[in-house]
């Protein structure tokens, strides 16, 4: 017979939403509150290990932003321009890109929370730095609602959140796969776990789902996520593979969220099969390639194929990858002459996989592209532009195509100052879309559309968004909904 254990809340993951559920748990007053991370030690984390972790949130403008980022001088500060990012800002936002598919009350909950869990996660001691900005003049400009994000990056938040929930108390057990759930679809008791000393029974009085999606499984991703997606690169970490969401799923949980969706960006040719590695000081992924809206992207065939300045990046480049996986190859090249090249957010001299040539037919020549072909797609683009409209990188500047297909609708300069390059790209995955459903309580429900007793839910396991998202709301996400669940499930009582 297998050892029992036991414990007040039980928390499955060990990425950010998972430490954000623990540590609300025990600041709401649970006694023994246990963390499984399947993952080894020095593999914990999920994806946030491997992301700069942004953050979109409510906020009255630059006074507000103020008290996160108190280290920054006046002089650099009093340039930065930060206007308020409203609730009816964030909900248009959300609504838009999901195509008004994201549950409304779910919606209403997560933007309704969203100051008040990273004002929590500040007041905790998470500590926060400026987002990237766009120069213009004297003035230093933020993409909308997007201001900062923690010190250090997702590696340097994880670490900094595993702090302080030791320094609550928090037991933190790794290398500790689940295996089974005991319980049914009205209410969950416990789950059996795989450790390296042999199998055990964990229960507890509640329990918080963080497991993650299922990206990193090709064979779920081949299943849900269509045509060659089990071929694509894994951004983030390679133990996200979904095996307890398809537990809860044959418990009897409902599932929400697009499950054909996931958040997929182009990304560098030469990026790994998993865990592409993040930049120095957590600036990012240091594989991605989102300066797409100062160029052109053409296929292997050396055709456009789709609007590269549909909308600022944050707002297109988690679908941008799967327009990418849809090519001959699942590959494409991002074109740009010297002008777009500056333009670039970590300047035009960071480190990537690029093609150089003095003249467009050179370029086609060394990326194997038809140079007829290649020169007759840029000279159409080129050609299309409008040159009645200055472009403005500050904002939607209406500097559009016209008469080419498909069309750019912002930030269309003609590719004419050499050196001109060619950055190859691919698709990566980041998380998956699919998902359990949660109540605004963050309370997993069943398939009759009731509460799972004692089951609570946050993170990429949670079905939440549809078709794409707005860059930086899936931290905002895990802090929202694992403050919520933390609190609701030291709250249960039996």
């Amino acid at each position: 017979m297998a050892e029992r254990h036991t414990c007040d809340i039980l928390v499955l993951g060990g990425g950010s939403a998972a430490f954000e559920a623990a540590i609300a748990a025990k600041t709401a007053g649970a006694d023994k509150v246990v963390m499984l991370e399947k993952a080894p030690e020095p593999e914990f984390g999920g994806n946030a290990r491997f992301s700069h972790t942004g953050f979109r949130f409510v906020h009255s403008g630059a006074a507000e932003i103020r008290s996160f980022v108190p280290q920054i001088d006046e002089a650099t500060f009093s340039r930065m321009h930060i206007p308020p990012y409203t609730r009816d800002d964030f909900l248009a936002d959300l609504n838009r890109v999901t195509q008004g598919r994201i549950d409304p009350g779910l919606a209403a909950a997560f933007v309704d929370h969203s100051n008040a869990a990273v004002h929590w996660m500040k007041d905790i001691g998470v500590p926060w730095e400026p987002e990237k900005t766009i120069k213009v003049g004297d003035k230093l400009y933020f993409e909308p609602g997007i201001n900062i994000h923690p010190i250090g990056g997702g590696l340097g938040m994880l670490l900094r959140l595993r702090e302080i929930a030791l320094k609550h108390g928090v037991e933190i057990r790794y290398d500790s796969r689940v295996r089974a759930l005991h319980g049914n679809e009205r209410h969950l008791e416990g789950v059996r776990v795989s450790a390296p000393h042999g199998e055990y029974d964990f229960y507890a009085r509640s329990i918080i789902c963080c497991a993650g999606g299922f990206q990193a499984s090709p064979e779920m991703r081949a299943r849900y996520l269509g045509e060659n997606s089990d071929l694509v690169r894994v951004r983030g970490s390679r133990h996200n593979t979904g095996e307890v969401l398809r537990m809860m799923i044959d418990l009897g949980a409902r599932t929400a969220g697009h499950w054909r969706g996931a958040h997929m960006t182009p990304i560098d040719s030469a990026a790994p099969p998993f865990e592409t590695p993040a930049m120095e000081g957590g600036r990012g992924n240091s594989m991605n390639r989102y300066d797409y809206t100062w160029g052109i992207t053409v296929n292997t065939l050396g055709q456009r194929f789709y609007d590269e300045g549909e909308a600022k990046h944050s707002y297109t480049y988690a679908k941008t990858g799967r327009a990418v996986l849809a090519q001959p190859g699942g590959a494409a090249f991002q074109l740009y002459d010297d002008t777009g090249i500056n333009l670039f957010r970590h300047g035009r001299d960071y480190p990537a996989t690029v093609v150089e040539a003095s003249s467009i037919a050179e370029l086609a020549t060394k990326i194997g592209i038809e140079p007829a072909v290649l020169v007759q797609s840029v000279e159409e683009f080129n050609a299309a532009c409008r040159k009645d409209i200055p472009m403005d990188p500050r904002s939607l500047d209406g500097k559009c195509t016209v008469g080419v297909t498909p069309k750019k609708s912002n930030w269309a300069e003609p590719l004419v100052k050499p050196p001109f390059r060619a950055y190859p790209v691919t698709t990566g995955v980041t998380f998956t879309f699919g998902g359990l459903a949660i109540d605004a309580n963050a309370q997993v429900l069943n398939t009759s559309f009731q509460p799972i007793r004692g089951l609570y839910a946050s993170g990429d396991v949670v079905g939440l968004f549809f078709h794409n998202y707005p860059s930086c709301t899936g931290q905002t996400r895990n802090a929202v909904f694992s403050y919520l669940a933390g609190r609701n499930a030291a709250a249960l009582r039996n």
